[in-house]
């Protein structure tokens, strides 16, 4: 009989707990900056009442300060860290001063350079490493947020977008785009001409919607974009301007093509309450708005050819 494979050993509950608390409960908190500068005054306050209280001789206390200066630092960044260095210095020379209340003011802040050495070196480790780690975590954000060819968001962060919507119960409308004959762009002019109408597309989208909108990628060639606090006329002048846009816009790999668009719309409230109710409500509209489109060209080749 074979030896049993050995399981891979799971981490230590205690490990685990640990890392749990540090990720998802302390890092959050710390990062909200009021919470932070109170929670750094307040470390800079203890430690330097620390100071006052008589130490054993050879207890060196000024120690303590490296605590609000490490927070600062792995929360705030290089800048910050660097700024509660300077105030830890200062403080902490002061504090640690052993003459009476009427002392040189030379003398006592004489000791800042030599303590900034320790605390500024610290800060500059410790933000610098920060820095780079939340400009890489930023990074593996954004790239699992958006979508690669048209920079919009995917349809990951569109949902996410909707659900924190659904659970505002505030109005909102949903508009659904699908490119007219891509196919038919493709197919004549090439799989780049077909890649830049997406792309403008969704430059055109993004140009039309505020700040607090949401703009994704959907599909191959759909798009899918939230309109916060929109009624039905608000997001029907959307559309009208997203067509005005897009009627100028010149396909440099497909000359003398234009870019058209069939969109539905469908609003919070009136169209449906859960996300997939809205969707289904755009989708609808906006085949039924292609077909209308469909029905249009077609009946206007006939009369050019008559």
């Amino acid at each position: 009989m074979d030896a049993a494979v050995p399981l891979a050993e799971a981490p230590a509950p205690a490990r685990r707990d640990v890392r749990s608390f540090l990720n998802h409960q302390l890092r959050p908190v710390l990062e909200n900056a009021s919470i932070r500068y109170g929670v750094v005054g307040f470390l800079l306050v203890a430690a330097s009442a620390f100071n006052l209280v008589p130490q054993p001789t050879g207890m060196e206390s000024s120690w303590m300060f490296i605590v609000p200066v490490a927070i600062s630092s792995i929360a705030g960044g290089l800048r910050e860290g660097l700024l509660i260095a300077l105030a830890a210095s200062a403080l902490s020379s002061l504090f640690s001063y052993p003459g009476s209340l009427d002392v040189d003011a030379l003398a006592v802040f004489g000791g800042v350079p030599a303590r900034f050495a320790l605390y500024g070196i610290t800060a500059v480790f410790l933000g610098a490493f920060a820095d780079a780690h939340y400009a890489v975590q930023s990074s593996l954000r954004e790239l699992a947020s958006t979508d690669p060819l048209t920079k919009v968001a995917n349809v990951t962060s569109f949902y996410e977008q909707l659900g924190v919507l659904e659970a505002g119960m505030s109005s909102f409308a949903v508009l659904l785009c699908d490119l007219d004959d891509l196919k038919a762009i493709n197919d004549r002019f090439g799989h780049q001409a077909g890649s830049e109408a997406i792309q403008a597309t969704a430059d055109v989208l993004r140009d039309v919607v505020r700040g607090t909108d949401c703009v994704a990628r959907y599909g191959g060639d759909e798009f899918v974009v939230t309109l916060k606090d929109a009624d039905r006329a608000g997001a029907e002048r959307v559309v009208m301007r997203a067509r005005e846009m897009l009627r100028r816009v010149e396909l440099v790999h497909a000359p003398g093509h234009g870019v058209t668009v069939s969109i539905g719309v469908s609003v919070f409230g009136e169209d449906g309450t859960t996300a997939e109710d809205l969707v289904r409500a755009a989708d609808t509209a906006m085949y039924a708005n292609k077909r209308f489109h469909k029905g249009m060209r077609r009946a206007t080749q006939l009369t050019s050819a008559e």
